[in-house]
C-alpha cells in the first residue's frame, strides 16, 4: 500500500506570519479535521512511525551530512559544501542595510533600469521576484536577460542605455558561458558610450570569491562586487545575493521576505514535530508519489505567484532528474473545465488565504484544485498570505527537495548531464572556429513537421512526456503560439504532459532531467533570425552560439538514447508554430 491515498487532500502547513489567527474563518477550514495534519491524515502509519522514518533525515540535513543520499564517496565533499542554503536567510539579514544603501546609490545616480545578465540559478529567482513582489517607491525597473537569441540581446542593448542603467552580471562560478558573453557585449557597448573610465560604474558583479568574474570586476572598476557564500549551489541561491541584490533594486521588502524564510526555517528544524514540518511533509509527498508512479508534479500557482513554478521547475528537475528517474515538473499548463489528466500526476497548489480569495482562485490554476481532488487526484495545498511569503516558499521547497532526494536515493546538488551539454556545445564551437562550418543535424521543415511528429505522439511510440524546446526570442507572439502548440501536442499525446522551455534557459533547468532522468520526446524549435549580434573576443555571434547550444544538446539527447526532433521554422517562427499546431 502506498503512503498516500489519491482520494485525499494532502495539506501543508501555512507559510508566513499573517495567517495564524484563529479568528480567520479560512484558516479554521484549512486546519479542520481531514486537512491538518495532512500527512498523518493520509498515512497508513502512526505518528511514531512517521517520526522514526523522517526524523533521522531531517536531523542529518541540519547536520549537513553528505552521506544520506547514498551518493558515491567522491561526491561527498561537494555535497558537504552545498548546505549553505539552510541558514543563508539568517546570514543575509545582516546584509539588508548594505543592500538598501546600494539600491539607494543606484537610484541617486539617475539609473532607472537594471538588466540582470545571468542564466539558470543565477537569474530565475530574480525573475520570479520581479513578477511576484510589489516594488517600492522610486523602484528601479529590473529586467532579466537569459536568452542568447540575437534578437533578445539586440532589443535589450537598445532599451538599456549605459548612462541610465546598471548591469548585474550574475554567475556563481564566474565562468558560465552565457553571462560572460552578455557581459562582454554590454561592457563593449558601455565603453563606446561612456568611455573606459566611466563604464565600470554601470556594472555590478554577483559571484563567488576568487572567480574569474570577481577578478574582472575588480580590474574594470565595477560599481560593486557582491561575493556570495560559496557553500550554496546555484538553484538553492534564491535567498542569497543572487536573489536579494535585484530584489533590493526593485524596492522589495527584504526584511519581510527574509522573515518569511526564517519562519519556514524554524518550522523545518529538528525541534519541530515531523507532522508540523512543512518541508518534511512536502518532501515525503514528492518521494512517495514518485515511487507510486505519480512522478509528474503539476504546479498550480495563482497571482501573484504565477512565475514561481519556473523556479520550482529548475529546483526539482535539476536536483532529482538523474539515474533514469526523478520527477517531471509541469508548470504553466493551461487548465480548463474539460482538461483531462492521467493518473501519473501529483498536484501542488499555492493558495492565497487573505483578500478576495474566491476571485484570486478563479483567476488561477488553483481554482481547479477542488475539482482535481473530487476526481480522486492528489493535491498538496500550500497556503500563503502575502507576496513576501515567497521567502518561505523558497526555503520549504529547497528543504523538501533535499528530503525527497534522501528518500529516493538521489543526490540533489550536482547536475552531470547539464555539464555534458556544455562540453558538447564547446566542441561544436571549436569546430566552427577551425572550419567556419556549423555542422547541424537534420531538421524537419515546419511544413512537414506534423507528419513527422504524429507517429511519435500516439500509439506505441507515445512518450512519457513531451518537452517543447524553443530556441527562439521569447516574445509575446512566440509565447502565444507556443501555448497553442502545447494544447495541440497534448491532445495527440494524451495522457503525456507537455512542457515548454526556452533555450538555452531550460538547458540549465529541465535539461538535466531530459537527458539524465525520465525519458521523453524533445521537440527542438529553431528559427532563422535575420539579425545577429557579435560577441566581443570570439569569432562568432549570438546566432552561432544559440545554434551551437541546440546542436550540443541534440547530441547529448541522442547519446542518452532520447527521442528528439528538430523543426526548422524559418524566418516567421510564430506563424510557423501556429501552422504546425493547426496541422496536428
Amino acid at each position: 500500500m502506498t503512503a498516500f491515498s489519491r482520494s485525499r487532500s494532502i495539506s501543508s502547513l501555512p507559510i508566513g506570519n499573517g495567517i495564524h489567527s484563529r479568528d480567520d474563518k479560512l484558516v479554521r477550514a484549512v486546519e479542520a479535521p481531514g486537512h491538518l495534519p495532512g500527512i498523518l491524515q493520509t498515512m497508513s502509519s502512526s505518528d511514531t512511525e512517521l517520526t522514526s522514518r523522517l526524523g533521522p533525515i531531517v536531523t542529518s540535513i541540519w547536520k549537513r551530512d553528505p552521506t544520506i543520499f547514498g551518493a558515491i564517496p567522491t561526491l561527498e565533499p561537494l555535497i558537504a559544501n552545498r548546505y549553505g542554503w539552510l541558514d543563508v536567510a539568517t546570514r543575509m539579514r545582516t546584509q539588508v542595510a548594505s543592500l538598501h544603501k546600494f539600491a539607494s546609490s543606484v537610484r541617486s545616480s539617475g539609473r532607472k533600469k537594471a538588466l540582470l545578465l545571468g542564466m539558470g540559478g543565477s537569474s530565475l529567482a530574480a525573475d520570479v521576484m520581479r513578477h511576484t513582489l510589489p516594488g517600492g517607491r522610486d523602484a528601479v525597473e529590473v529586467t532579466v536577460l537569459d536568452s542568447t537569441h540575437p534578437e533578445a540581446v539586440k532589443a535589450l542593448l537598445a532599451s538599456h542605455e549605459p548612462s541610465a542603467s546598471v548591469y548585474l552580471v550574475s554567475s556563481k562560478s564566474g565562468t558560465t558561458t552565457e553571462p560572460l558573453c552578455f557581459q562582454e557585449t554590454f561592457w563593449t557597448h558601455a565603453v563606446k558610450q561612456l568611455g573606459g573610465a566611466q563604464a565600470g560604474d554601470s556594472f555590478v558583479a554577483i559571484t563567488d570569491s576568487g572567480s574569474k568574474l570577481a577578478v574582472e570586476a575588480a580590474n574594470r572598476g565595477y560599481r560593486r562586487a557582491f561575493i556570495n557564500p560559496e557553500d550554496i549551489g546555484g538553484r538553492y541561491s534564491a535567498l542569497s545575493f543572487f536573489g536579494l541584490v535585484p530584489a533590493s533594486l526593485m524596492g522589495a521588502d527584504l526584511e519581510a521576505l527574509l522573515a518569511s524564510a526564517g519562519d519556514a526555517m524554524a518550522k523545518c528544524q529538528t525541534t519541530t514535530p515531523i507532522h508540523q514540518n512543512p518541508g518534511a511533509q512536502l518532501g515525503l509527498a514528492l518521494a512517495e508519489h514518485a515511487r507510486a508512479g505519480r512522478n509528474k508534479l503539476t504546479l498550480l500557482c495563482p497571482p501573484p505567484f504565477e512565475r514561481f513554478g519556473v523556479w520550482v521547475e529548475q529546483l526539482i528537475a535539476e536536483s532529482l532528474g538523474k539515474y533514469g528517474g526523478g520527477i517531471l515538473p509541469v508548470e504553466g499548463e493551461q487548465i480548463t473545465d474539460g482538461t483531462r489528466f492521467g493518473n501519473d500526476r501529483f498536484y501542488v497548489a499555492i493558495e492565497p488565504v487573505t483578500g478576495n480569495v474566491d476571485q484570486l482562485r478563479r483567476q488561477s490554476h488553483a481554482a481547479h484544485a477542488d475539482d482535481l481532488e473530487a476526481a480522486g487526484l492528489p493535491v498538496f495545498r500550500m497556503p500563503v498570505s502575502r507576496p513576501e511569503d515567497l521567502g518561505g516558499l523558497f526555503f520549504i521547497w529547497e528543504f523538501a527537495t533535499t528530503v525527497a532526494g534522501a528518500l529516493l536515493g538521489i543526490e540533489p546538488f550536482d547536475q552531470p548531464n547539464v555539464e555534458l551539454s556544455k562540453v558538447l556545445t564547446r566542441k561544436v564551437l571549436e569546430s566552427y572556429v577551425r572550419t567556419g562550418i556549423l555542422e547541424e543535424p537534420p531538421a524537419v521543415l515546419a511544413a512537414n513537421a506534423a507528419d513527422a511528429l504524429r507517429p511519435r505522439l500516439a500509439g506505441p511510440l507515445r512518450p512519457d512526456y513531451v518537452a517543447i524546446q524553443a530556441y527562439l526570442n521569447p516574445s509575446s507572439a512566440i509565447e502565444t503560439a507556443l501555448k497553442r502548440l502545447r494544447l495541440a501536442v497534448a491532445a495527440k499525446a494524451w495522457p503525456a504532459p507537455v512542457t515548454i522551455g526556452y533555450g538555452p534557459r531550460f538547458l540549465h533547468s529541465t535539461g538535466q532531467l531530459h537527458k539524465g532522468g525520465i525519458a521523453g520526446l524533445s521537440i527542438q524549435l529553431l528559427d532563422q533570425s535575420g539579425h545577429d549580434v557579435d560577441i566581443p573576443g570570439v569569432p562568432y555571434g549570438f546566432s552561432t552560439l544559440i545554434s551551437a547550444q541546440s546542436i550540443g544538446d541534440f547530441q547529448a539527447l541522442s547519446d542518452a538514447d532520447r527521442q528528439v526532433v528538430r523543426v526548422a521554422l524559418g524566418t516567421d517562427p510564430a506563424d510557423a508554430i501556429d501552422s504546425l499546431a493547426a496541422a496536428l
